[in-house]
């Protein structure tokens, strides 16, 4: 009976070894994963722009300064971003690499609620305080355009440089705009702000109201709509309605 040979056990390679064939794997794959990359069916060729209800896609295109023709995969859009955080109409934005040559730029616009007026121009704001239409090569195309509230009477101090307005002068024209809005409609509204002391706004250049500091503003415009029906078909003859002391309200006539 023949006795059974051990098999010998195999001999591992040397671990230096294994990591060098495992380098070489690795550069390989880095090697062809480049230059499959690099090839020139990845050069952008297209850059598409979804979102736009009031803007021009084909403006925000040129103005993303998206490298066309550059590679797709290997082409820093930093200097895209950086771009359309420029532009102050646009309230949020989302970049998609399309193989195997597109970009999407897909945006979200911010909501004008008013109209501005201030030395000879207008400015469309958002519940925000940004001035929407401050970039000169960008159109904003706004529907219901006229059927915004026109504010005028905010001093330049209201004003942060030339993108926004102050947070706390957007609040209190949204305040307003909100509990007026069944009475705005078109309607010309002119607010001064009076440093936030003595808020007061007039309707169509006819019917003044003095609000007072900004406290109670609710009540005090609630209070405000009540008193319409006294001078209804008579704004003319009113001097100013008075909402500062809400428990005290008074209409003066001429």
């Amino acid at each position: 009976m023949r006795a059974r040979t051990k098999k010998k056990p195999r001999q591992k390679l040397p671990w230096r070894f294994r990591l060098f064939l495992s380098l070489c794997f690795i550069l390989l794959l880095s090697v062809g994963s480049y230059y499959f990359l690099s090839l020139p069916i990845w050069r952008i060729t297209a850059v598409e722009v979804s979102g736009a209800k009031m803007l021009v896609p084909d403006e925000i295109r040129d103005l993303s300064g998206v490298p066309v023709s550059a590679n797709l995969f290997l082409t820093s859009l930093a200097r895209t971003r950086e771009n359309l955080k420029k532009i102050t109409a646009i309230k949020d934005f989302h970049l998609y690499r399309i193989p195997p040559g597109a970009v999407i730029i897909k945006i979200e616009e911010r909501k004008p609620i008013a109209v501005l007026l201030f030395e000879n121009k207008s400015a469309i704001v958002d519940a925000d305080g940004f001035i929407l239409n401050r970039n000169p090569n960008l159109t904003v195309n706004i529907p219901n355009m006229t059927e915004l509230p026109v504010i005028a009477g905010l001093g330049t101090a209201e004003y942060e440089g030339e993108e926004r307005i102050s947070p706390r002068s957007a609040q209190l024209i949204v305040e307003i705009i909100t509990e007026l809005s069944a009475l705005l409609g078109s309607r010309h509204l002119q607010l001064s702000t009076g440093g936030f002391e003595k808020i007061s706004f007039s309707l169509d250049d006819l019917l003044p109201v003095k609000v007072g500091r900004n406290e109670n503003i609710k009540r005090k415009l609630e209070i405000f709509k009540a008193l319409l029906s006294q001078v209804n078909g008579r704004w003319a003859a009113v001097e100013y309605i008075d909402v500062r002391y809400p428990d005290n309200p008074v209409v003066k006539f001429k």
